[in-house]
């Protein structure tokens, strides 16, 4: 049960373009310039099985800018009708799919065979029968990710984070490569194409599934603007469904919902086919990209205390949300994860640290961030930077809102 005091994503994740070929064959591009997946579409009607509304656009939100996202619209195109409600907006045969084989489970959300599978796709390039998907996968931009960051970026973002005070906390995110793949998966540390093939995994798949055209839906929580529902396989041989909730004009672009089942949602249990229950660090963590509203968050003060570490009454847990009419942000707590008196000092020392650090911005920056290229041991590249400091302008802001929403009276009189 979450209780008032109040609190909103409409996330937009950038995919990002290459225009380049792999192998002789080039992206096909539309008009202005822009990807248009036309033969990703094409193949995937190809299939018996397969099937893309005639609606649907690949491409940018404004075609021809290359400021502009890319992602799935509904074409604006002289005579393109809507896409309604219950419509199949595209259906992606298991062949066309990018799988573990017979190891597949619809309750499986991680597989190394997946990824081995995914590498082995990658390097076949034009001469696999997925070429098409490989191709696009190909152009991909890397390097997103914290854990794919330089040793320096690495670092400064651990101190944002207070050395595992804040989250996404260390073990998620900082030796991810090394533990899931090298570790687990018994991955190759020189093979450059199974580095590959496991961040884009870790950024794309659907639990075990690297879905084609379905993992181009930016992300979008917000119950406006969210129109899409996914479902699937229920075996091994069985096809992807992705369907429209609502009705999605001309025009209008069509999101999913990355965390589809976090703690902060109202979706229908039988809504959350795709088992994603992420916050909004997670989300950073796994697609490197800070979530609008609404935001799920959670803290915990004894994180770095051996003895309470593991006691979930520590957690201090809220979703923020953004009024609709007035605009501002408002705070729900989770009734048995309010912050207490002590909760708000930690919170308050949490966030006069990342003043400092703010304060400092441009001091560390010149120290820290490399000229151009990318970063190394002892610089962060540019990217790396400015990704940075947008989650902590959002974990700043999660926390103030936190205290300022607190029923504390040190809350009250600090503020």
């Amino acid at each position: 049960m979450w209780a008032s005091t109040r609190i909103r994503p409409l996330c937009l994740l950038a995919l990002v373009i290459h225009a380049v070929a792999v192998g002789s064959t080039e992206l096909p591009t539309d008009e202005h310039g822009d990807y248009d997946g036309s033969d990703l579409i094409e193949w995937i009607r190809s299939h018996p099985e397969g099937d893309i509304h005639p609606s649907v656009r690949i491409g940018r939100e404004r075609p021809g800018d290359p400021t502009s996202i890319n992602g799935l619209f509904v074409s604006s195109a002289p005579g393109a009708t809507p896409i309604e409600k219950g419509d199949v907006i595209a259906q992606i045969p298991w062949d066309h799919i990018i799988h573990p084989d017979g190891k597949y489970g619809k309750y499986k959300f991680s597989s190394c065979r997946a990824i081995y599978n995914l590498a082995k796709e990658l390097n076949l390039g034009e001469k696999s029968k997925r070429a098409p998907y490989v191709r696009y996968l190909l152009s991909q931009s890397s390097g997103f990710m914290p854990g794919e960051w330089s040793a320096a970026g690495k670092d400064f973002f651990s101190e944002v984070l207070g050395h595992g005070e804040l989250p996404p906390f260390e073990e998620t995110w900082k030796n991810h490569f090394e533990n899931e793949w090298l570790e687990e998966c018994h991955g190759n540390e020189d093979d450059e194409m199974e580095k590959r093939a496991f961040w884009l995994t870790s950024s794309r798949d659907e639990d075990t599934l690297m879905v084609p055209i379905y993992d181009m839906a930016n992300h979008n929580n917000d119950p406006d603007k969210l129109n899409t529902l996914s479902y699937k396989p229920e075996k091994a041989g069985d096809a992807f469904r992705f369907v429209a909730s609502k009705k999605i004009l001309p025009g209008e672009q069509i999101y999913n919902s990355y965390n589809r089942c976090n703690r902060c949602s109202d979706v229908p249990k039988d809504d959350c086919e795709t088992f994603s229950f992420y916050r909004t660090p997670d989300l950073f963590v796994h697609f490197g990209f800070v979530e609008d509203m609404p935001q799920s968050w959670q803290f915990d003060p004894a994180i770095l205390d051996s003895e309470d570490s593991s006691d979930d009454d520590t957690e201090i847990e809220f979703c923020l949300e953004r009024n609709v009419v007035s605009g501002a942000i408002e705070t729900f707590w989770e009734e048995d994860a309010m912050a207490n008196e002590a909760d708000v000092e930690w919170l308050q020392v949490q966030l006069k640290r990342l003043g400092k650090l703010n304060e400092d911005k441009k001091r560390l920056e010149k120290e820290l961030v490399a000229k151009k290229g990318a970063g190394d041991s002892k610089k962060m590249s540019q990217m790396e930077w400015e990704s940075i400091w947008r989650y902590h302008d959002a974990l700043s802001k999660a926390i103030r809102t936190g205290i300022e929403a607190s029923d504390t009276e040190d809350s009250r009189d600090e503020l």
